[in-house]
């Protein structure tokens, strides 16, 4: 016995041997792989949308490796019909209800694009009005025209965090498909405005800036407004209040430019060649709550305004680069928040502040304000399409 065990043992270390000599490497296995959780969706009530819902779950059985979803009465995820907008209720992670609404089916949205989305919250995932096509979560915010029912790479990824355990779950949430009454990003951790900014818009919920006599830009998330108050920075006085005849969305980012019915005499703000480098100064401001958690406060009367720099894209999460701008997070706990999208993101040159940017969303996914970096809609890279949409931009 005791001859064969080293006769094993002088085998493998002859085995090891010829395989550094070779570089390989021999490497020990076990059984013990990660866990797959099964989640299961009750399709019995969905009628024609059925098949919607089967291809939904097939995208993301092929998209995500910690889940998988299969068909089961009753189910983890019970879907119903019915005329309103399509939503979802999830009680748990991976537990809740999903209905496919013809409200939005009518207006011409890709079925299984709503049907992908709609469990996508009950997987986790919260709705991140970015206006692109190729986030899953971006909803209504996308155009009617696009047809991806797949999640991007980082809605995937965190789906997979949260069923492996690395992320914790959310909470109990209620989403719909339209963005009535959703609530927009504001400043936290800045000051009142120092200036009597001549370009502020405020459009009830969201905030935007003055581009022309009779054009103004708001986030394409934004609820396109009846009237807004231009050239103040108090959103219950002053300035001029106009009526809006119609919005106009940008095809790609989180964009809207707002026609008025009639020019006002303030100063708009230029929009500049460039937004700036890595480390360019710039200032956000908005109206809305300047605490970080959602509802936590009412929005302020007079706009407030912070200091802040560009940094790095990798900083910010699912950002579209050429045409947005990744905004530092001043002191690690100030920036954008509920309320504020649309806003100015601006930076002076030659002593005249110049709009860069508008405020678009969280850079993080994080639903609690400034924790980190904020996503800008990059006006400059957009500049001719605004010149063709509005017949001319001023000079900057």
């Amino acid at each position: 016995m005791i001859r064969r065990r080293q006769l094993a043992r002088t085998a493998a270390a002859l085995l090891a041997a010829v395989l550094g000599a070779t570089g390989l490497v021999a490497v020990e296995t076990t059984a013990a792989s990660a866990a797959v959780r099964t989640v299961y969706y009750d399709a019995s009530r969905a009628g024609e949308f059925r098949t919607n819902f089967d291809q939904a779950a097939s995208i993301w059985n092929s998209s995500v490796s910690s889940v998988r979803l299969a068909p089961r009465t009753p189910g983890n995820i019970t879907i119903y019909v019915d005329t309103g907008w399509p939503r979802a209720q999830t009680t748990s992670l991976g537990n809740g209800r999903v209905w496919m609404g013809w409200q939005a089916v009518d207006m011409g949205y890709d079925r299984t694009r709503i049907a992908t989305h709609e469990i996508g919250h009950i997987l986790g995932l919260p709705d991140r009005r970015t206006g692109l096509c190729s986030d899953l979560m971006s909803g209504s915010s996308a155009p009617v025209s696009c047809k991806n029912a797949y999640p991007s790479a980082a809605e995937a990824y965190r789906v997979n965090q949260l069923f492996g355990g690395t992320l914790a779950a959310p909470a109990t949430a209620s989403y719909s498909w339209s963005d009535e009454g959703d609530v927009t990003p504001m400043v936290v951790g800045g000051r009142p405005a120092t200036e009597n900014y001549p370009w502020m818009v405020y459009t009830s919920g969201c905030t935007g800036t003055l581009i022309k006599a009779n054009w103004a830009v708001t986030a394409r998330h934004c609820p396109t407004p009846t009237s807004v108050r231009v050239g103040s920075i108090n959103r219950t006085s002053g300035g001029t209040v106009v009526r809006v005849t119609r919005g106009v969305n940008h095809p790609t980012i989180d964009v809207k430019l707002l026609q008025l019915a009639s020019s006002v005499g303030y100063a708009p703000a230029p929009i500049p060649t460039t937004s700036g480098a890595v480390g360019t100064a710039t200032r956000i401001i908005g109206w809305g709550q300047t605490c970080p958690q959602r509802g936590c406060g009412s929005a302020p009367t007079i706009a407030h305004e912070l200091d802040t720099s560009i940094v790095s894209d990798s900083r910010c999460l699912g950002i579209n680069g050429p045409y947005e701008i990744c905004t530092n997070n001043t002191n690690g706990n100030s920036g954008a928040c509920y309320g504020d999208s649309g806003g100015p993101q601006v930076r002076k040159i030659n002593g005249v502040w110049n709009l860069i940017g508008a405020t678009s969303r969280a850079g993080n996914n994080n639903s609690t304000c400034a924790t980190g970096p904020s996503i800008y809609g990059d006006l400059p890279s957009i500049r001719t399409w605004i010149n063709t949409q509005v017949g001319g931009l001023p000079v900057a």
